[in-house]
């Protein structure tokens, strides 16, 4: 009896020790949490028109010229409002068939503290396809990449730099991505890898569970390593991570649970809007892909 009662005044003296702490790590995530979704409501609402851009204008699609040239002038300023130096890669191609894309691209170079000259790409493509808001995909993505590329610049040290690249024309076989990383080529940029969202928004089952295709065990270990959620490996290519690879970049693609088909049934579609985005996990995913940013800044 008086060994019960020693054991039970231990796990006593236990739970009243660990509890704090642990209140204290929930209430930390539930911050961060609370931020991370407060700036991506703000960024999803305006991609998809759910709240105006500026005064009362609000997008339809992200497939029109008059809408797409909107959201680049809206993803250049948000990442002026954040410091960044934004540019603006503008291009006018022409495909084999002669059609004619004009579009651009925005984005911003994050340089590193030391002098490095290798390069991480995070990015996302910005258009939709017709008449639909493109919530899911790909507003999600974008909001991604925004929220740690404003968390990355204020880091005190950055052992590498990072650009943040928004696309354009993806619904069109990829052209601005393609014209994007032809620059990249064109001007020597020694590109450690490139990291794109896409689909990240709908957790039906909500283990917020990602799949991740990356084209080598560092990269795929590194997100292992940071996530504390399900990452299931994907088994198809991506057409761009395939691009990409055929440039000799090593890349990583982060989607939805696709093979277990927790993805949004509205992808492409009218009903692909703000209200079917599931925030908690979107703030969860990109987190995780924070965190395997900054692992790269201070290692």
């Amino acid at each position: 009896m008086q060994t019960l009662k020693m054991n039970y005044y231990r796990v006593l003296l236990l739970l009243l020790f660990f509890t704090p702490q642990l209140s204290n790590a929930q209430s930390d995530y539930d911050r961060l949490e609370a931020e991370i979704i407060n700036i991506q409501r703000d960024v999803v609402g305006k991609l998809t028109g759910h709240v105006p851009i500026k005064g009362k204008k609000k997008l339809k699609s992200r497939s029109s010229a008059s809408d797409r040239k909107i959201t680049a002038n809206y993803l250049y300023d948000a990442l002026e409002d954040e410091g960044l130096k934004a540019e603006r890669h503008n291009y006018n191609v022409q495909n084999k068939s002669g059609t004619q894309f004009k579009g651009t691209n925005i984005y911003a170079e994050i340089p590193s503290t030391n002098g490095s000259d290798e390069y991480i790409i995070i990015g996302a493509h910005y258009d939709t396809v017709e008449n639909s808001p493109g919530a899911v995909h790909n507003a999600t993505g974008v909001a991604i990449a925004f929220y740690v590329a404003q968390k990355i610049a204020k880091l005190p040290i950055r052992n590498k730099n990072f650009i943040v690249v928004f696309f354009d024309h993806w619904k069109s076989n990829m052209v601005g991505c393609r014209m994007f990383t032809k620059m990249l080529q064109k001007e020597k940029y020694n590109v450690h890898s490139m990291h794109r969202s896409d689909y990240i928004g709908w957790d039906n089952d909500e283990d917020r569970a990602i799949e991740m295709l990356a084209s080598n065990i560092g990269l795929e270990s590194k997100y292992r390593i940071e996530s504390p959620v399900p990452i299931y490996k994907r088994t198809v290519a991506t057409p761009e991570s395939r691009f990409f690879a055929n440039f000799g970049y090593d890349t990583v693609t982060l989607t939805a649970e696709l093979r277990n088909a927790d993805n949004s049934p509205f992808v492409r579609q009218s009903e692909d809007k703000y209200t079917t985005v599931n925030f908690k996990y979107l703030a969860s995913t990109t987190d995780i892909v924070y965190n395997v940013m900054k692992s790269y800044a201070t290692e």
